[in-house]
């Protein structure tokens, strides 16, 4: 299958998989994570960090990037995903860290401007020195979303409705693992992490 089947394949499969964060979280019997193999080309964007500087996608290339898609005022599916991401983060080795990156990009840019995104990454205590928070005008957001294929609803300020996916990045750009669910398994992603670092 060609890149760009496979890529629209998994976006309809990721945007179907979940009707949005808050009615997953509601569901009295969650659904366990989905782990999907892929090979998907993350094209670059630009977005603006939690110290509203700019970020470019290449900036990081060479590295295994982590990604998340959450936002701040999130009461049930994004505290989980964060709190696994700074887990993975903390499972790292230091000469691993120097190799990994993690993102998490924001899916209500309305409220979360780079201050209450500082705001987010302390309260999660992540370590800044390979983690992003990114935010931006809704344009280039919505490019970002569509890349990864993650479905975005706003129902309402600070209530939005959202794909809850968590992805691996390759060192070539390529989004190579998808996780779709509240809370991916701390093991596995490190597990992945360093499959693609040996890469």
């Amino acid at each position: 299958m060609k890149a760009v089947s496979v890529r629209w394949a998994i976006a309809l499969a990721l945007v179907t998989a979940s009707s949005g964060a808050q009615s997953l979280a509601h569901q009295a019997d969650l659904k366990p994570v989905e782990r999907r193999e892929v090979v998907i080309p993350i094209n670059d964007f630009t977005l603006l960090d939690q110290h509203s500087r700019v970020f470019k996608f290449t900036q990081i290339t060479g590295r295994v990037v982590v990604v998340a898609f959450a936002y701040t005022t999130c009461p049930d599916v994004c505290p989980l995903i964060t709190a696994a991401l700074r887990q993975v983060q903390s499972g790292l080795s230091a000469a691993e860290g120097k190799k990994v990156f993690f993102l998490t990009i924001t899916t209500d840019p309305e409220i979360d401007a780079p201050p209450v995104l500082a705001g987010y990454a302390k309260r999660y205590r992540a370590d800044l020195t390979n983690w992003a928070f990114l935010t931006g005008e809704p344009a280039p957001l919505q490019k970002v979303w569509k890349n990864f294929g993650v479905g975005v609803k706003r129902k309402g300020r600070g209530l939005v409705d959202h794909t809850p996916l968590t992805a691996v990045i390759d060192r070539w750009g390529k989004m190579r693992l998808a996780y779709i669910g509240p809370m991916p398994n701390v093991k596995v992603v490190l597990q992945d992490v360093r499959r693609l670092l040996g890469q």
